[in-house]
């Protein structure tokens, strides 16, 4: 008898601690995530300062194909993916001086494409078009970038990105976890 009640006070202890720990990991996913995005902006506004313009990314306004983090890494990097010298200038991305302003770690890439804590291979992109100094959602809205697991796309909203926008050159977002709008992993907050 004493056994099975030992027992069962270690499965309820389990059941109280385990959605914790869960939610401690999904946490530090974001984190990271929050971070990496922050890295991209930050390597963005460095190529900005230094040539006068944004670097066009992504397709769509996303960053989703391989051919997309092939360029990203190009025009951030100033070489191949692989880490190469990058042979063809036109291949530059606009970095004709082949200057790094980010650096791209195994952790960063999986089959050829970009990623996240949590799996994303898919990201939103958004730049200021216009050169006011603010990211305004047009009238289609934004794009969706899709949960890699579960395939559920979601996308900034009024309450993410006001209609008056935000002050902000370049920016990014994830899904995060990608179960929920909440879920989403802004760059600017």
């Amino acid at each position: 008898m004493e056994l099975l009640a030992v027992i069962v006070m270690i499965g309820i202890l389990a059941g109280l601690i385990l959605p914790t720990v869960n939610g401690a990991r999904i946490a530090a996913d974001k984190a990271r995530t929050r971070i990496q995005l922050g890295q991209w902006t930050l390597a963005c506004s460095q190529f900005h300062q230094e040539y006068g313009y944004w670097p066009a990314l992504g397709t769509d306004g996303r960053l989703a194909t391989a051919e997309d983090t092939t360029a990203f890494i190009r025009t951030l990097t100033g070489r191949n993916p692989d880490g190469t010298m990058i042979a063809d200038s036109a291949d530059l991305g606009g970095n004709t001086r082949r200057l790094s302003f980010l650096v791209i770690s195994g952790a960063d890439l999986r089959d050829g494409l970009l990623v996240d804590a949590f799996g994303n291979t898919e990201f939103g992109v958004l730049r200021d078009v216009d050169g006011d100094g603010f990211i305004r959602p047009g009238a289609d809205g934004l794009p969706a970038a899709v949960n890699g697991r579960e395939g559920e796309a979601f996308a900034p909203t009024g309450g993410d990105l006001p209609t008056a926008g935000i002050r902000a050159g370049i920016i990014f977002y994830s899904p995060g976890w990608g179960t929920r709008q909440s879920d989403l992993v802004l760059s600017w907050k």
